[in-house]
């Protein structure tokens, strides 16, 4: 979208709401413009004009781009319609023919199946355990999917840049050594402690001879 088509769309949002103050100044618009460039000028106005059409509300960027991710990227399938084609997968191909059972999928769904092993998945006897690991695993994936489809390029560019910048890596380390140390030396024994050693000893060999104590 040029900065004239962006133009003609912000006059149209602020007639539909002249009490708001959206897109009053340069900068507002400078900035909006920015964070929908890179999206085509015809799908922004016809999302714009749902979005005037069903809400008194201004929309947000936030809006506009959602709108517009409806009309130009595939939908995100819910969890139940995801896990609905894997069981069709799995009862059509099983676990022997995978390229095919994983052709009746998206990519997303391929990579929550891949993860929790689809070899399992087929061969499992617990359905219902299976059903709420791939829920789990699914849910997540699908969050980030849609957030990420929601982002401007330059933002998401940005974001990879910086987080390889920042976040601190998990460097190898060595196991550290085991400090060795030597064997313990026997305590020495006192005197009593010798006596009475041999007083035991003496107690046990006649008892084990068959004959008696003083004791």
């Amino acid at each position: 979208m040029n900065k004239q088509e962006f133009a003609v769309i912000a006059v149209g949002i602020k007639s539909a709401y002249p009490a708001s103050k959206i897109l009053e100044d340069e900068a507002s618009m400078n900035f909006w413009y920015r964070m929908l460039a890179d999206l085509n000028g015809k799908v922004v106005e016809n999302a714009v004009m749902e979005h005037i059409s069903t809400s008194v509300y201004p929309p947000n960027i936030a809006e506009i781009r959602n709108l517009c991710m409806e009309r130009c990227k595939p939908p995100v399938l819910s969890f139940d319609e995801a896990w609905g084609v894997v069981q069709r997968a799995m009862s059509e191909y099983g676990w022997y023919h995978p390229q095919e059972a994983f052709a009746l999928m998206d990519d997303l769904t391929v990579s929550v199946v891949k993860n929790l092993g689809w070899s399992r998945l087929c061969q499992s006897e617990n359905p219902t355990a299976d059903r709420a690991n791939f829920r789990e695993a699914y849910e997540a994936k699908a969050k980030e999917a849609v957030n990420s489809n929601m982002l401007p390029d330059f933002i998401s560019n940005e974001k990879l840049m910086l987080q390889q910048q920042y976040v601190p890596r998990i460097e190898a380390r060595e196991a550290p050594a085991i400090e060795q140390t030597a064997d313990p030396k026997p305590a020495e024994l006192t005197p009593q402690q010798r006596e009475e050693r041999a007083r035991q000893f003496e107690a046990v060999r006649r008892r084990l001879m068959g004959g008696g104590t003083n004791e």
